[in-house]
């Protein structure tokens, strides 16, 4: 076996310094929600967000939002549809929808991260608010 580890693959799992960071969308995908979900069979919305400056340049970290309605519009959510400038219906709320997330893939914004913890109580990068760059 041979295996070429890139400056990249190196940053997978480390830990972002809390806080606001600069990130670029790097990937969207879907994924149907397992047994063990609230709402089986319900879609799991994942985007993955790269940080592109500063001290934890390089890594990664997702943001997994069922398309179930309280979660889609929860607060944490909302401040992310604004930043991606979704435009909003005339009653002032949202059309979501796969092809509107599939085209933020390239889009550069600013991401508030923490620490979150796994059920395994594990750390992880938890990205919870979203901005435009400034």
């Amino acid at each position: 076996m041979r295996v070429v580890l890139t400056p990249d693959d190196l940053k997978s799992g480390e830990l972002a310094e809390p806080g606001w960071q600069p990130v670029e969308v790097v990937s969207y995908d879907e994924k149907e929600a397992g047994e063990k979900a609230k709402n089986v069979g319900s879609t799991n919305c994942i985007w993955t967000f790269k940080i592109i400056d500063g001290p934890s340049k390089g890594i990664e970290a997702t943001k997994l939002i069922n398309e179930g309605p309280k979660s889609m519009g929860h607060v944490s959510n909302r401040s992310l549809w604004g930043t991606f400038g979704f435009p909003k219906n005339a009653d002032g709320g949202y059309t979501l929808s796969s092809d509107l997330f599939e085209k933020t893939v390239g889009f550069k914004m600013m991401a508030y991260f923490k620490r979150g913890k796994t059920n395994q109580n594990n750390d992880f990068n938890d990205v919870v608010d979203f901005k435009p760059m400034s």
